[in-house]
């Protein structure tokens, strides 16, 4: 923008010095009528008119009267004299020079689409265990793609809407599929963004949106969610002239509470046999022990940079579950409640993370292409401790090389106007699959 922005300027800056050029180094034009005080013209006499016949010395004298047919033609008298210049003018007397074509004025920028904004992205990833056989005792190679659809729709400048909805395919068959190649989709997710809101001191720009999740996702349906509202509390901050470049930050807080059909999720499968329960109640279609979340509380933090063509970002998610408590259970034959082992207290709270550092080239201002890294796991490890983040051998790490495409940028280069793009994606809600 400020390129093109002194491009415009220095149009005009030419533009003008070629004007005043064109006026100060004009032909010389012919005599013309010079107005006196009493407003009555008079023939201004040029150096190199000829000097009264008769060779007298009295100003008085009048000149000899020339032939009537030698008699030059009377330059017309204008009732008012000509201005001297007028700059970007095509019209004007002979006298003033014009240039040929005058300077065009900055065309008004087109409006933006109300979809503008929406985003398509393609991610590979390869698990670092599949490179790297002796990562884990159990050799599990995983390989998939991902694409990912990133709608936006713009109602004005108070209301947008954004969506995402994400489809996988595994190419290989690892131990957490269920099917072959276990192609699924994500939950599908909507926003309604309110970005009015007057910015906090410092710079700090906040947003607001309201959330609705639906399960579309096969770990969804097994949990019998029907929907999950939420809300989101959005606070950014740009930082520019950072060694050249420009950050900008983002933190998120997000939460949601799922609706069920039932506090326990259903098999996928059916059970080959049937199933006994307690009371003769049936559990056929039930995991036991399984309960489902009834609040969520997510928390996001995004840093994400500019240098030219380049724009590194790290994002960590971090994700808090409160899970339903389950009735309290008792002895099949005596009725009598059972009693917990010593020391023993059920963990209803789950947490989870996820950590992903990328590095992003802008090709040109609709294609990017990603190369990146990203671990996702739960917070704490096998022996009940909190586990390390951003690396360990044990968890499901990721390599990946994936590319962000702009759809409206696409039109717009075809268009030929300007277009955005690089650390603006950052801001469409680079997020994982999160599984409410």
């Amino acid at each position: 923008m400020k390129r093109f922005s002194c491009r415009v300027g220095l149009v005009g800056l030419v533009a003008l010095s070629v004007t005043t050029a064109s006026v100060a180094f004009a032909a010389p034009t012919p005599p013309v009528l010079v107005a006196q005080a009493k407003g009555k013209p008079t023939t201004a006499v040029q150096p190199s008119d000829p000097t009264p016949s008769g060779g007298g010395t009295d100003p008085t004298a009048a000149p000899p009267t020339p032939a009537p047919t030698e008699e030059p033609a009377a330059a017309p008298v204008d009732p008012a004299p000509p201005a001297a210049a007028t700059l970007g003018s095509a019209s004007g007397t002979p006298g003033v020079d014009a240039p040929a074509t005058a300077p065009e004025e900055p065309k008004a920028k087109p409006k933006a689409r109300p979809w503008a904004g929406t985003n398509l992205a393609n991610y590979n990833s390869v698990s670092t265990a599949t490179i790297f056989k002796g990562q884990q005792q159990d050799y599990n190679p995983t390989v998939d793609t991902s694409l990912w659809l990133l709608p936006r729709y713009t109602f004005n400048d108070a209301f947008q809407l954004r969506g995402r909805l994400i489809f996988n395919y595994e190419f290989t068959n690892s131990d957490t599929t269920a099917t072959k190649n276990e192609p699924r989709f994500s939950d599908t997710t909507i926003q309604l963004f309110y970005k009015k809101i007057p910015a906090i001191p410092g710079g700090i720009k906040p947003n607001v949106a309201l959330n609705m999740a639906f399960p579309t996702s096969p770990e969804s349906r097994a949990r019998t969610m029907v929907v999950t509202p939420g809300a989101t509390l959005q606070l950014s901050k740009a930082f520019e002239h950072v060694l050249g470049g420009e950050v900008m930050l983002i933190s998120s807080l997000v939460y949601s509470h799922p609706l069920y059909r039932s506090t326990t999720a259903e098999v996928r499968t059916p059970f080959p046999y049937s199933r006994q329960c307690v009371a003769g109640g049936g559990c056929q279609d039930q995991l036991s022990g399984t309960m489902n979340p009834s609040d969520s509380l997510a928390y996001i933090l995004i840093v994400v940079g500019e240098w030219g063509k380049w724009a590194p970002g790290l994002a960590y998610f971090g994700t808090s579950q409160w899970a339903y408590k389950p009735t309290e259970a008792v002895n099949p034959v005596s009725g009598a409640p059972l009693e917990s082992p010593a020391g023993f207290r059920p963990q209803t709270v789950r947490q989870s993370s996820y950590f992903s550092a990328w590095l992003d080239y802008q090709v040109n201002s609709w294609l990017t292409p990603e190369v990146g890294y990203w671990m996702s796991r739960s917070v704490l490890d096998e022996s009940g401790q909190r586990g390390n983040q951003f690396f360990d051998r044990y968890q499901d790490m990721r390599v990946y090389l994936g590319a962000n495409i702009a759809i409206d940028n696409i039109l717009k280069a075809l268009e030929g106007g300007p277009a955005e793009a690089g650390i603006v994606r950052a801001q469409n809600g680079k997020q994982p699959m999160f599984r409410f």
